[in-house]
């Protein structure tokens, strides 16, 4: 059987009795309530490790938008690296049709010796349901009933436990847990409003969420001639002469990707001018800038000692975000992301990445082939093409990686074909290309 968990995969192979929590949830996103309680029940429980698993495609929320699992899957794998107990599973990300709990149990079952006992773990509100699970009497057979009780305004716990055992025979823990008083559906909701999440989600993926509130009516006046000249003229005395033109450069060519593949014009044309605002900081000015604007928090410190080359877009686009609140949400977050990506990547995002790279004023490498591809590959496939090409130079100059540069490249990978060898009529950058249409 494929592997199901990389930390704990052989879990209870020595013959040892072993206690493995189970966590299923749609997490989008997941947030310090979901590892919170799974360390509480892990300590109260005694659980050896506690496997987040995230849903593929939920029964119950097959009418509401549900973000790509992919992504759910690489932010989940961030929130939990850090602790060596927890891990993430694809279970029901790679199984395909619908997702339900105890087809899951069946597979771990198969997969795990009978001296692993599960501890499937639930919020009050899920297990007040329970009888409505498929398979319920089969799930109380194959798994104990972990339920985090404590929530603001849930069932009390005797009455929760009638209703649990009227549905099925299960070996039920209520655990009172120090629940905060979070939920995925809240987040959402104030990322739409424009409000901070800092404190409610795992920092590691913060700033992929919400960089920048979004705005319901941009500022027409950020588009206008005269805004465009005056930040130009001020671009001017803030870089050096041949950064100055790389930027007219990368403006030009984000516009023409706009035309190509449908972007709104003025959005790419401003972007690619402002992108490398704050490129004429030298290092410990990039660090200072980083303090200055508070974001201290929100950047890995390794990021800002070992990378701080990385930071002129992150530092650029609060700045512009502060001193122009006019400048759209997904204005800034393209300069934001133009220097290490990120993994839910938008079409103004992927098309500044590209102009940086594709400009007329670049001249090296394998550049030409890129521009070759504009029009002919999709918008994606000529992101991660491009994706592709600097990581690889990264390696031959033997420079630092950001952090998130393998999770990026990782799940790119499992979302696009894969390529033969080069030069055998694949459609690699550097062989022969398959047509592709507009």
């Amino acid at each position: 059987m494929a592997v199901v968990s990389k930390r704990f995969d052989d879990l209870g192979s020595d013959g040892a009795p072993a206690r493995l929590g189970l966590m299923g949830g749609t997490f989008d996103p997941i947030h310090n309530g979901h590892l919170r309680v799974a360390e509480e029940m892990r300590e109260a429980l005694e659980l050896n490790a506690v496997l987040f698993i995230p849903t593929g495609a939920p029964v119950f929320k097959r009418n509401q938008h549900v973000s790509d699992p992919e992504l759910r899957f690489a932010q989940v794998s961030e929130a939990i690296a850090s602790n060596p107990h927890f891990d993430v599973s694809r279970i029901e990300i790679d199984r395909e049709g619908d997702t339900f709990t105890v087809d899951t149990l069946r597979q771990l079952r198969e997969h795990y010796p009978e001296n692993v006992e599960f501890y499937f773990i639930v919020g009050s509100d899920s297990a007040a349901t329970v009888g409505k699970w498929r398979g319920c009497a089969e799930i109380a057979e194959l798994a104990h009933l972990a339920v985090a009780v404590g929530r603001p305004g849930s069932a009390d716990a005797e009455t929760l436990e009638q209703v649990i055992m009227e549905a099925a025979p299960f070996k039920l823990h209520l655990v009172r847990v120090s629940i905060l008083e979070i939920s995925s559906t809240n987040i959402r909701q104030r990322l739409a409003e424009g409000k901070s999440v800092r404190y409610l989600v795992p920092s590691a993926h913060r700033k992929a969420l919400t960089p920048f509130p979004e705005q319901e009516t941009p500022d027409d006046d950020v588009f206008s001639k005269a805004f465009f000249n005056e930040r130009k003229a001020e671009l001017e005395k803030r870089v050096s002469a041949k950064r100055f033109q790389h930027s007219l450069g990368v403006s030009e060519a984000c516009e023409q990707l706009a035309k190509e593949y449908g972007l709104d014009v003025k959005k790419a044309r401003l972007a690619g001018l402002l992108h490398d605002w704050d490129k004429g900081y030298d290092d410990e000015g990039a660090r200072t800038r980083v303090r200055e604007l508070g974001m201290e928090d929100e950047i890995d410190p390794t990021v800002v000692e070992k990378m701080p080359g990385v930071l002129h877009g992150i530092t650029a686009a609060r700045a512009l975000g502060s001193e122009f609140p006019g400048i759209p949400a997904d204005v800034l977050q393209a300069i934001s992301r133009h220097t290490t990506a990120a993994l839910d990547m938008a079409p103004l995002d992927m098309a500044l990445y590209i102009a940086d790279a594709i400009e007329p004023n670049r001249q090296f490498g394998r550049i030409d082939e890129l521009r070759a591809r504009v029009g002919k590959a999709t918008l994606e496939e000529l992101y991660f093409e491009t994706y592709e090409y600097w990581v690889f130079l990264l390696f031959e100059r033997r420079k630092p990686l950001h952090p998130d540069t393998i999770r990026i490249w990782n799940a790119y990978t499992e979302r696009l074909p894969r390529k033969g060898k080069r030069g055998t009529g694949d459609d690699s950058v550097s062989g022969k290309k398959k047509k592709h249409k507009k």
